[in-house]
């Protein structure tokens, strides 16, 4: 099953999307080439983009590379690491599936037999999914050393490693986090090996060789050293021999020699090249160092989420991590009440795995208090180790359920644990392939095509094009104004090949003509970013789905307009036409009412009068400023019921006689909120000018329909106002 979810996994992520694979990748390839090992500063890293995996200890890319000339692997010439423009990286958008690929990526191209790169990468990331079984198989291996007495533990263990998403993501990819964690995992069997039975040469040396190996992976596999060398004084204490300290030191010698041996070459280089043997300084000058202070309790829910379940740039929805939190927890309380059922020999392996994995732990804490470092897979070389204590918090829980049975029951109380244990290794396989099957391709799967427009049908059909190769057929819409999200989707049509690669961009703007204000806008290359228009194939429909959460403007409520642009960086907006008739470099889509802050009303504006027009809105403020020139009116108006149309505010102001002298008419809000938008409760503060004049007497406003001018009737009080026209100057209702 762990083999057939690497293998999907391999499938379903894009090539190089996978956690730092485009310089896991450069290395391999660098030394496949040229058969030295990267540098940093050389022109070489331009062109392999192998960036701060130079630093990295290369044992992973030199046993990589030396597969790829064995089965002589070549990369294309052609660039095919275009990086995506607008790749919502980070917390831009962490609410929503969007635009997460790095890279571009044609379908058509990277779905045909694989080749060339293609073929390289598919070679090294099942390359990385078979070291990692050895993992799988060490876990298990482990658990029954540790737990001999109880399969089960050891069963649920391996599942709790082979079936965890964010495992099978890594050992999908190509990255050295694929050698370190096996080799730790047969170096912490092996070293348990030894405290069970005491050390001799043989074990040593290769519990040293193992050590210096998981050093040359990764700088996190030295920590076998350190954590050996504990549980061999441990181990010597415990025996009491007469010479234990000469013991103890020719013991650790026989440990660290070969690791040294077997690693000391590579700090030597680097010593030489950087005058740092670790060689992190110059990798620390490309991904920066971390700017404040972090406490670890501050990044601990992006521990928790990346250890079981990350892809770049973004993480699952919040109810993935759900079965993974209780399983956590409940192994946790599990391993502290089934303490006192454990014997003295358990507690002690017990010991050991917890501390191999505070030890790891302390590790990943110094270095992501000096760069920012916050995946969980950092702790995968102690990932086993967690695995096994979970699951015996997981399988002690079962055997406090022991002392409840007696011999008369039809369960026996050994078929408990059974009964437990077997549903839960399904759960995590079942989690796992949900992921791979189900929420992986959300981020990663371009979006539908289709050969004949006839079977798709849009709700809103549209005769749209950008330029003289984009046809728009139709869209798709549904605004949720609750929790502000807004479901939109796009009905491509290519009339021709296209060589660029165009930018959509969805916005927010003011509906108010020649107010270029905009509250929202999502930029991407379509497909969430996974189907370029170079990739487009002429004459298919390709049905572009997007869902947003719309942020909350400091703003009151009002219509926007949501429109569509297509664009490139370097050519600018590419020109729209609605049935052949030039819309300028735009299409609006649709005119949306977006909930925002009530406007306040000054109370010494305040109506004291009910002021009703149509039995739908009130009058209930209004403001005359004269002192400027001209008449500065404020109303604020009050929705109880809908209109059914979008009407215009009157604003006129008349002589003694009753002639018309100057008119301040125009929709609401200049145009920004359409009545027909008005729901029941929304206060609409709007504003005219007007000319003024010194013979002006009066001001009296109201509303009419724009198409016939018939107004809406008004009752102030119970009494019906002639001619609909509110007196609101010099006097106010």
């Amino acid at each position: 099953m762990y083999l057939l979810l690497g293998a999907a996994y391999n499938l379903i992520v894009p090539p190089f999307e996978n956690l730092d694979e485009i310089e896991h990748f450069g290395a391999v390839r660098y030394i496949a080439e040229t058969g030295r090992l990267p540098v940093h500063g050389a022109p070489a890293e331009a062109v392999y983009h192998y960036r701060q995996e130079a630093s990295q200890p290369p044992l992973y890319h030199l046993l990589s590379a030396g597969l790829v000339r064995l089965l002589g692997l070549r990369a294309d010439e052609e660039d095919i690491l275009r990086f995506n423009p607008r790749v919502a990286c980070g917390p831009n958008a962490p609410f929503l599936y969007d635009n997460r690929a790095i890279l571009y990526h044609n379908p058509w191209r990277e779905h045909s037999p694989a080749q060339g790169t293609f073929l390289m990468l598919r070679v090294l990331r099942l390359w990385s999914t078979l070291l990692q079984a050895l993992t799988v198989a060490g876990t298990y291996a482990l658990a029954r050393r540790t737990f001999p007495a109880h399969p089960g533990v050891s069963l649920l263990a391996t599942a709790i490693v082979a079936f965890n998403p964010q495992f099978l993501f890594v050992a999908s990819g190509v990255n050295n986090d694929n050698l370190v964690t096996p080799l730790a995992v047969w170096g912490l069997y092996l070293l348990l090996h030894i405290a069970e039975e005491g050390p001799s040469a043989p074990r040593l040396l290769t519990l040293g060789v193992l050590t210096g190996l998981a050093g040359l992976s990764k700088l996190s596999g030295w920590l076998l050293l350190p954590f050996a060398s504990l549980v061999l004084i441990v181990q010597v204490l415990r025996s009491r021999p007469r010479r234990w300290l000469l013991q103890t030191i020719f013991h650790i010698g026989l440990l660290a020699i070969p690791a040294a041996v077997v690693s000391g070459w590579w700090f030597w280089r680097n010593w030489c090249l950087y005058g740092d043997p670790t060689a992190l300084a110059p990798m620390l000058e490309l991904v920066g160092l971390r700017g404040s202070p972090i406490y670890p309790w501050n990044e601990a829910g992006l521990v928790f989420r990346s250890f079981w379940g990350q892809i770049p740039c973004s993480f699952y929805p919040a109810g993935f991590y759900i079965p993974y939190l209780f399983l956590t927890v409940i192994g946790i309380v599990g391993l502290l009440l089934g303490w006192q059922y454990l014997t003295g020999p358990a507690r002690r392996r017990v010991v050991y795995l917890a501390v191999w994995f505070v030890l790891v732990l302390l590790g990943w804490l110094r270095w992501n208090m000096t760069t920012p470092a916050p995946g969980g897979r950092l702790l995968f070389p102690a990932l086993p180790a967690i695995a096994i204590l979970l699951a015996l918090g997981l399988y002690a829980l079962t055997r406090l359920i022991r002392p409840l049975t007696t011999r008369s029951q039809v369960i026996p109380a050994l078929v408990i644990p059974s009964l437990v244990i077997r549903p839960l290794v399904i759960l995590f396989a079942l989690l796992a392939l949900w992921t791979a099957a189900d929420i992986l391709p959300a981020f990663y799967a371009p979006p539908p095509r289709y050969a004949d427009p006839a079977d798709v049908r849009p709700q809103q059909l549209v005769d749209a094009h950008f330029g003289d190769r984009i046809r728009l057929l139709g869209y798709d819409f549904r605004l949720d104004e609750k929790d502000r999200s807004l479901d939109v989707t796009l009905y491509w049509q290519p009339v021709a090949s296209i060589a660029e690669d165009y930018i959509l961009a969805l916005q927010l703007v003011s509906p108010v003509p020649g107010d270029n204000t905009l509250i929202w806008t999502y930029d991407s290359w379509p497909g969430h970013g996974n189907y370029p228009t170079s990739a487009w194939q002429p004459g298919e429909v390709i049905r572009d789905r997007y869902r947003f959460r719309l942020p909350a403007p400091d703003l009151p409520t009002q219509a926007w307009d949501l429109q569509l642009v297509m664009y490139t960086p370097e050519r600018g907006r590419l020109p729209a036409f609605i049935n052949e008739t030039p819309t300028g470099d735009r299409i609006v889509l649709h005119r949306v009412r977006i909930q925002g802050h009530e406007p306040a009303c000054p109370e010494s504006s305040r109506l004291t009068a009910e002021v009703r027009l149509a039995g739908s809105v009130l009058l209930t403020h209004a403001t005359v400023v004269t002192d400027t020139g001209e008449a500065e009116v404020t109303l604020c108006w009050k929705s109880i019921a809908p209109l059914d149309d979008d009407y215009q505010v009157f604003v006129h102001l008349y002589d003694r006689s009753g002639n018309l002298l100057a008119a301040g008419d125009g929709p609401p809000m200049g145009g920004a909120f359409p009545s027909s938008l008005w729901q029941p409760g929304d206060i609409v503060r709007d504003m005219h000018r007007l000319p003024w004049s010194p013979e002006g007497e009066r001001i009296a406003v109201g509303m009419y329909r724009l198409s016939d001018g018939v107004r809406l009737p008004v009752t102030i009080g119970d009494t019906t106002v002639p001619d609909a026209a509110i007196p609101i100057w010099p006097e106010r209702p």
